[in-house]
Formats: C-alpha cells, sequence, structure tokens
C-alpha cells in the first residue's frame, strides 16, 4: 500500500513538472515575463521612545508606508523620529503626516521625503505644513525635500514649521531644487523663529546665481543671531557678485562660533574670496570653521586672503580647508599653512589642497605645522596630485607621528610621484601612531612595487589590533595579478580592515 502511495506521488509530482514547463514555454513564446514579488518591506526600530526608520532607496510603495503610519500611531508616546524615506516610490505621504501630528510629545524629528514621484502636491504640502506646525515640543528638525515640491508649496511647507516656536536647530535640504529667480524668498518665513540658534541649509545644485543671493542676504539680515550656521552652495553659479552680496548677510552673522560655507565651483574668484575672508576674519568667536573653496580660481591672491582671515581667528578648534585648485601656487598655499601654524593648538585639522603642485617645500612646512599643532584627535590630509615624491612623504609622517592624541587618520597621497620608500613610510607612520581607531590611507598612481606593497601591509598588519577600522587604497600601482591574489586571500576575512586594490599592465611605468 506504501508503495502504491509513492508510485502515485511521484506520478503527480511528474505531471506537475510537465504542466510548469509548459506553461514556462508558453509564457517565452509569447514573450510574456512572469513577475515575483520581491518588494521591500517597511523595516523599523523602536528603542525606548525612539523610532528609527531607514527605508531610503528601498524603492518603498505606498503600502509598505501604511505600515509604517501605524508604527506612529501605536507609539504616541514617541520623542524622537528618524525617518528616511527618501529615494523610493511613494506618491502619498498624507496618512503618514496624519499620523507624525498625533506625536506631541516629539523633540526630534529627522524627516526625509525627497526623490519620491509625490502626486497632489499642494494638498501633500499642507498636510506636511500643519503636522510641524502641531508639534509644538519640537527643538530639533531636519528636514529634506530633495527634488521635490514647487515654490508655493515649499513656501507653505518653511511657514507650518515657522510655527514650532521652541525649534533652536534645523536642517533643511533642497539639494536639486529649482531656486532660481524668487525661488529662495520661499525660506522667508525661517526668520520668524526666533529662538533659532543653528541653521543648516543645503542648497546644492539649486540653480543659484548672483541675483538669487539677494535673497540669501535678506534672510540672515532677519534671523535671529545664531551660534551656529552651515551653507551649502555646492555647484551654483554666484561668482564674484554673489559672494560679496552673500557677504552683506554673513555680516550680520559675526557672532557665529560655527560655520562653515561650501562653494565648490562657483566661481567666485580673488575678488570674491577677498569680500568672504574679511567677513569670516571679523568673526572673532569662532571655535569651528569649514571652508569649501575648491576649483574657485582664486589663485595665489586668493591663498594669501584666506591666510590673512584665519591668523585672526584665535579661539579656533576645529578647522577644515579645501582650496584645492589647479591654478594655485607656493604662495597661497605658503600663506594658508603658514597662518594654521601659528594658530593656538587645534583639536581636529582637515586640510584639502590637492592639485596644487607645492612640492617637497610644501610637504617640510606641513610638518612644521603638524608639529605645532600635536594634540590633534582628528587628522585629515588629502595632498592628491601635489608631486612630494618620497622626500615629501617621509616629512608629512613625520608630522603624523608626533601627534600625541589622534584618533581618527585620513591621509591621500594619490599622484605623488611615491616609489616603494614614501608609501612604506608613510604606513610606518599608520604603524607608530599612538591612538587612531580610524584610518584611512590611500596611495594609488604611485609607482609601488609587489614588494613595497607586501612590506606596507605587513607594517599595517601591526597596527590593526588597535584600530576599529582601516581601509587601504592601492590602485594604480606597479602590482601584478599574483600579489594582488595573495594580500586578497590573506587578509580577506579581516572585517575591520578594507582595501581596494588593482593591477594595470606593466607598460603603464615603462
Amino acid at each position: 500500500m506504501q508503495k502504491q502511495q509513492e508510485q502515485e506521488q511521484k506520478r503527480s509530482s511528474s505531471v506537475f513538472n510537465k504542466l510548469l514547463w509548459i506553461v514556462v514555454g508558453v509564457l517565452a513564446a509569447y514573450n510574456i515575463k512572469l513577475y515575483i514579488d520581491h518588494s521591500p518591506s517597511a523595516h523599523y526600530e523602536i528603542i525606548g521612545n525612539e523610532i528609527r526608520m531607514y527605508n531610503d532607496g528601498q524603492y518603498l510603495k505606498d503600502s509598505q508606508l501604511s505600515s509604517l503610519s501605524k508604527v506612529l500611531s501605536k507609539n504616541l508616546q514617541t520623542t524622537k523620529l528618524n525617518a528616511q524615506l527618501s529615494i523610493n516610490h511613494i506618491t502619498d505621504f498624507r496618512d503618514f503626516f496624519n499620523s507624525l501630528e498625533k506625536l506631541q510629545n516629539l523633540n526630534e524629528l529627522s524627516l526625509s521625503l525627497g526623490n519620491n514621484p509625490i502626486i497632489n502636491e499642494q494638498a501633500q504640502a499642507n498636510a506636511l505644513s500643519q503636522a510641524l506646525s502641531r508639534l509644538t515640543k519640537l527643538n530639533t528638525l531636519s528636514l529634506g525635500l530633495e527634488s521635490i515640491f514647487n515654490y508655493e508649496n515649499r513656501e507653505t511647507i518653511i511657514k507650518g514649521l515657522s510655527k514650532i516656536s521652541g525649534l533652536n536647530t534645523l536642517r533643511v535640504s533642497l539639494i536639486n531644487c529649482d531656486l532660481s529667480g524668487n525661488g529662495l524668498k520661499s525660506l522667508y518665513a525661517l526668520t520668524e523663529l526666533q529662538n533659532l540658534k543653528s541653521l543648516d541649509l543645503l542648497l546644492v545644485g539649486s540653480k543659484l546665481k548672483e541675483e538669487e543671493m539677494k535673497h540669501l542676504q535678506t534672510i540672515l539680515h532677519k534671523l535671529p543671531k545664531l551660534t551656529k550656521l552651515n551653507l551649502n552652495l555646492y555647484a551654483n553659479k554666484i561668482q564674484i557678485d554673489g559672494a560679496i552680496t552673500l557677504s552683506g548677510g554673513l555680516f550680520q552673522q559675526r557672532q557665529l562660533k560655527e560655520f562653515g560655507i561650501e562653494l565648490y565651483f562657483n566661481n567666485i574668484t580673488t575678488n570674491g574670496t577677498e569680500s568672504l575672508m574679511g567677513v569670516v576674519g571679523s568673526m572673532e568667536n569662532l571655535i569651528s570653521l569649514n571652508l569649501g573653496l575648491e576649483f574657485n580660481y582664486i589663485n595665489n591672491e586668493g591663498g594669501i586672503l584666506v591666510g590673512k582671515a584665519l591668523s585672526q581667528l584665535k579661539n579656533l578648534k576645529d578647522l577644515s580647508v579645501n582650496a584645492a585648485t589647479k591654478n594655485f601656487g607656493w604662495d597661497g598655499y605658503e600663506a594658508i599653512v603658514s597662518s594654521i601654524e601659528k594658530l593656538p593648538p587645534l583639536e581636529n585639522l582637515e586640510l584639502i589642497i590637492g592639485v596644487n603642485k607645492c612640492g617637497l617645500p610644501g610637504a617640510e612646512l606641513l610638518k612644521q605645522t603638524l608639529f605645532k599643532h600635536d594634540k590633534l584627535k582628528s587628522l585629515k590630509i588629502n595632498f592628491l596630485e601635489n608631486y612630494i615624491g618620497d622626500a615629501g612623504a617621509t616629512f608629512i609622517a613625520e608630522g603624523i607621528q608626533y601627534q600625541k592624541n589622534l584618533q581618527k587618520l585620513s591621509v591621500n597621497m594619490n599622484f605623488n610621484s611615491l616609489s616603494d620608500r614614501g608609501a612604506l613610510e608613510l604606513a610606518r607612520a599608520v604603524k607608530n601612531a599612538k591612538s587612531p581607531k580610524i584610518v584611512d590611507l590611500r596611495v594609488s598612481q604611485n609607482q609601488i612595487t609587489d614588494k613595497g606593497i607586501k612590506d606596507i601591509f605587513s607594517l599595517l598588519e601591526q597596527a590593526l589590533p588597535k584600530v576599529d577600522l582601516m581601509e587601504v587604497e592601492l590602485l594604480n600601482t606597479a602590482l601584478t595579478n599574483a600579489t594582488r591574489d595573495d594580500i586578497e586571500l590573506k587578509y580577506k576575512e579581516i572585517q575591520k580592515l578594507q582595501i581596494r586594490l588593482n593591477t594595470i599592465p606593466p607598460s603603464h611605468w615603462e
């Protein structure tokens, strides 16, 4: 009897398989695709009174968002919400906003909605504006509206959040939003936030030119006295007149303790730099400064102006200077680095000053600066394409090893005419550095041989026990396939060591 049942099951299975193949064949014949639903679920976690939703880029749809809305409705005691919902397939957030406004105990909110194909923009803007205005206990808000909402709807949302009287920390991201013409006027309501102390505006690729800076100047004039301001104007075209107008607005915020400005590729030139640095140099209370002036054609004269401004800031603890530019020479470089050397000891230093061909003298000057600032907690050096050679790498390695409290180290020496000797000196500096927990070492596009690379990893291996994460980049060197394979095999199981290697034909170095 049992044998008969087993035979029957085999026949049934065989029939089923045949039918399945027939269906597949028909679908193929008519070019019909069989879709299996692998749609992502809406992930979240609740830790005490905090809810975290990290679903950006997961291609969530409205149905998944509905489940997240229910999570909010069931946790009305929430005081902190981090909802990253950008880059999905969500068309309608209104139910989510309705649930959001019920979180009457919310103190901190990070809400990112950008790059979604939303519909009924006006209705959704009204719903978000209403939700924000009712979060009366909110003191910290980060709002991401990248590539969504037009001028009128953006203005509606900003008016809603401007009613949160206790708001003191605000971050608004409008990346790739068209703010040309009167677009920045949609932000005027921010000036009603009389308790605001910290403002971060991300206006990347927002089609801003010199005329639009008049609106930003007005906003800066009417804002309350801030302690922290960050303006990211990356990839706009404000040019000289825009920089001058912007400087007029910043003049009203000279009391700042923390200031950051990113002006990558805005073509402000030396004249715009003069105006901007005149204001920065007068910010006597600054303890943190981030200057992003990369590829603005500031020339040597602009570099000298940056150095002059830095020399006046006697309270700085954290400094980041990005002055990488192809038409920037020794005089500008020397002015910036020499002024840093003369500052009171810094805690954190980031110097991005590549593509300046400062050579060996530039490396030696940086060494002297690092000797002066020997108690750094974080150090980032980007010397891309400065042609410092092995001797220059040795100077910088000596400066690194002189640090006493270093916790984070990042060194980019790509395109610097290094051989094995220079790269080994940098690796030895990492090994001998006292206490870095995070290390990022890049020595790509240099003529480093198989033996050199093996010796580099031998040194770095000795540093591994004391670090939490080490990233090493050795691309386009003289490495052979065999050595590359040996290294990847040897270190592939070490989770905290992340390696980027490749090989190129030997003729590349001939």
